[in-house]
């Protein structure tokens, strides 16, 4: 293939994939009122109150986070992969088992990267009814206790399934909507323990100390959907 050829193949790959994105609505932001100051540059100018990314800038940043990534699976790097939103959990839960990373998809467990002591003491107790569960020795107490620690082993299963066997602190944390009240306690908490921050992050977001994150809309299922898919396949492949 000639370079002019090449070229054109390039701009026609970058153009249909724009236009995906148009179509999977990566390109909303929110409502001008709540754009945090530093996402402005990632913004196109216009005067409709609906914020509109710069997808050039979002499909730049997305490879960037696509490289990212790929290199750290392949230095065999921990990345905690988190979105606790409706619109985020089953996504998350998809890239992390994907590529046999951890993940909390439910809630956001307070204390979870600075106390993690406290965190893998709870982890074990879970393994151990885990154990219990599997050998049928939970058959074997009185109805009214059974009952109880089922009710318990089932919420620690609703949480802590995706970190199971996380055994050290995380070299990553990579969160979708940082402007969601829990990720912004996660986000204090690995800044506090100096893990650096990957996001998917709309124009509401506080990206201020953020290691790498991509502009786009982080609050739509088929945006978010159609973002963690472009980074499985990109990731997979040497493209």
């Amino acid at each position: 293939m000639e370079v002019s050829q090449q070229i054109q193949h390039q701009q026609l790959t970058e153009e249909s994939l724009l236009e995906e994105m148009m179509k999977a609505g990566v390109h909303y932001g929110r409502a001008k009122r709540y754009t945090f100051p530093l996402m402005r540059p990632f913004l196109l100018k216009t005067n409709k109150n609906i914020e509109l990314f710069n997808l050039k800038i979002t499909l730049q940043k997305l490879n960037e986070m696509a490289d990212l990534l790929k290199k750290a699976l392949a230095e065999n790097k921990t990345i905690l992969f988190v979105g606790v939103t409706p619109a985020a959990q089953n996504k998350i839960q998809e890239i992390a088992e994907t590529f046999n990373q951890p993940y909390l998809n439910s809630k956001w467990v307070a204390g979870f990267l600075t106390n993690f002591q406290t965190i893998q003491a709870r982890l074990l107790y879970f393994k151990d009814l885990l154990q219990k569960e599997a050998s049928g020795e939970l058959k074997e107490y009185p109805p009214q206790e059974r009952n109880k620690i089922e009710r318990e082993l089932q919420k620690l299963k609703n949480i802590y399934n995706g970190v199971l066997n996380l055994e050290k602190l995380p070299d990553f944390l990579f969160i979708v909507n940082l402007a969601f009240p829990q990720h912004q306690t996660a986000k204090r908490e690995a800044l506090r323990m100096k893990i650096p921050i990957l996001s998917l992050s709309s124009s509401d977001n506080d990206i201020a100390n953020v290691f790498l994150f991509v502009p786009a809309n982080d609050k739509a299922p088929r945006s978010i959907s159609w973002l963690i898919d472009y980074l499985i396949n990109k990731i997979k492949t040497n493209g």
